[in-house]
C-alpha cells in the first residue's frame, strides 16, 4: 500500500468507484460508510445505462436486461422507443452494490461500516475546523468509534446529496432536489420487459412515475418536487390496470433526493473534492446518477493520485510531505473540465417544469412524432 493516504465518505456507486481506482493507483485509501453493512439502506433505483454497465459491469444474477421504453401520458398512451444496441439494467441493487464492495476490498482498500462522517478537525494549532486546510499536515477526522483519530492527505465526499463533507467545508449544497419514492412488488410475467415512465402530472409533478420488471420484484415509483407528497397508493391505483397490482404483495418500501440542479460551483476545496450526488453530478434532466458516479469516480481518483504523488512515486518517496505537487492540476479542476455541460438538459429541465408537456400531448398541441424524437434524446443520448 501507498504512503498517502486517501479517505472517502460513502460506501456508495461513486464512493467505491473513486476508492477502487485510487487504490488501484497505490494509494492507502480507507472508506467510512454510515450504513452498518453494503446495501442495507437502498435510495436508488438502480437501474444502469449501457455507459455505466461498461464502466463497471455486474454478474448476470444480479442484472435483467432492458432494451425498450414505453413513454405513457396521462391517458395511458404510449410511444414504444428503441435503439439498436442499447439497453438499460434492472439491478438487484443491494447485491450490486455488495459486488461493488468486495470488489473494492480486492483492489486494497479498507472500508468501515458502522463509521458515520462527523467532521474534520485541524492537526495544527491555529488551523481552522471549516473551509479549505492548506498545507502538508494531514487532516484528522472528528468523531468517535471507527472514525476517531484517522488521518488523510485528501478527504472526497461522496456521502449523497446532502453531504455532511460539504457542510463541514462550507462548500456549496444542493438546493434543487427531486423527491424519490419507490415500492418493491412481487413481480408477476404480465409486468413486461419494458421500461415503463408514465408522464403524470398529478402524481408526478415535476418528473415522472415508473415501472421496472427487475431482479426479483417489479420496481414502482414516483419521482416529484420535493414539496409535494408522494402518494403510491394513488399511483399503483392508477395503473392498476395495467399490471394488476392490487393483488401482490409490496416486499420493500424506500425512498430518498435527488440532486437536479447540475454540478455544484464549489465542490472542492484544498483538500478536500466532492463527487456523485453529494458534487449534483446528476443528470438534470432525466436524475440518473449511476454512469456519472462510476466515470468522475474514477477520474477523481486518478487526479487526486497525480496530485498527491511525490517525485512520481506514490509510495510515500522524495520529499516525504505528500503535499501537492507544483505545477499539477487540483484533482477538482480536472473533474470540472471532463464533466459535460448539460445546457441542452437543463433547458429541457427548464422546460419540463414550467410547461404543460403531458396536457399537450392530450389535446393534440404536441404531436407524438415530435414526443418521440424528445422521449429518444432523453433515454438515449449521453453526448450532453
Amino acid at each position: 500500500m501507498g504512503g498517502l493516504r486517501c479517505r472517502r465518505g460513502g460506501a456508495g456507486f461513486a464512493g467505491l468507484a473513486c476508492a477502487r481506482r485510487a487504490a488501484e493507483r497505490g494509494l492507502s485509501v480507507l472508506v467510512l460508510e454510515r450504513q452498518s453493512e453494503p446495501g442495507e439502506r437502498i435510495h436508488t433505483t438502480g437501474i444502469l445505462v449501457r455507459e455505466a454497465w461498461e464502466e463497471w459491469a455486474a454478474p448476470a444474477s444480479l442484472v435483467r436486461r432492458i432494451q425498450r421504453v414505453r413513454v405513457y401520458d396521462p391517458s395511458h398512451r404510449f410511444v414504444e422507443l428503441e435503439r439498436d444496441s442499447y439497453f438499460f439494467m434492472a439491478t438487484d441493487t443491494a447485491g450490486l452494490l455488495r459486488h461493488l464492495v468486495d470488489e473494492t476490498l480486492r483492489s486494497g482498500a479498507e472500508i468501515r461500516f458502522g463509521a458515520p462522517y462527523e467532521g474534520v478537525v485541524s492537526t495544527a494549532a491555529e488551523g481552522p475546523t471549516r473551509g479549505s486546510m492548506r498545507g502538508s499536515i494531514p487532516l484528522t477526522l472528528a468523531g468517535s468509534g471507527a472514525a476517531s483519530g484517522v488521518t488523510c492527505r485528501f478527504l472526497v465526499g461522496a456521502d449523497g446529496a446532502r453531504s455532511g463533507v460539504a457542510e463541514s467545508f462550507g462548500l456549496d449544497r444542493n438546493r434543487r432536489l427531486l423527491k424519490g419514492v419507490e415500492w418493491e412488488y412481487e413481480p408477476r410475467e404480465g409486468d413486461g420487459d419494458c421500461l415503463h415512465c408514465f408522464i403524470d402530472p398529478d402524481c408526478a409533478p415535476g418528473y415522472i412515475g415508473w415501472v421496472v420488471p427487475g431482479v426479483g420484484a417489479t420496481q414502482v415509483g414516483l419521482a416529484l418536487h420535493r414539496d409535494r407528497r408522494a402518494d403510491m397508493r394513488r399511483f399503483s391505483a392508477k395503473i392498476d390496470g395495467l399490471f394488476g397490482f392490487s393483488g401482490r404483495r409490496v416486499l420493500e418500501k424506500r425512498g430518498g433526493v435527488i440532486p437536479i440542479g447540475g454540478l455544484l460551483k464549489h465542490f472542492y476545496a484544498d483538500r478536500v473534492l466532492l463527487v456523485g450526488d453529494a458534487a449534483g453530478m446528476v443528470s438534470p434532466l432525466t436524475a440518473g446518477g449511476i454512469h456519472q458516479a462510476y466515470r468522475f469516480g474514477k477520474l477523481a481518483a486518478d487526479a487526486i493520485a497525480d496530485h498527491l504523488e511525490v517525485d512520481g512515486s506514490s509510495d510515500g518517496g522524495g520529499s516525504g510531505d505528500g503535499g501537492p505537487q507544483p505545477g499539477v492540476a487540483h484533482p477538482g479542476d480536472v473533474v470540472r473540465r471532463a464533466y459535460p455541460n448539460h445546457a441542452l438538459k437543463r433547458a429541457a429541465r427548464w422546460g419540463f417544469d414550467r410547461l404543460p408537456v403531458a396536457r399537450a400531448l392530450q389535446a393534440g398541441l404536441l404531436s407524438w412524432n415530435v414526443f418521440r424524437g424528445l422521449a429518444e434524446r432523453v433515454f438515449f443520448d449521453r453526448s450532453r
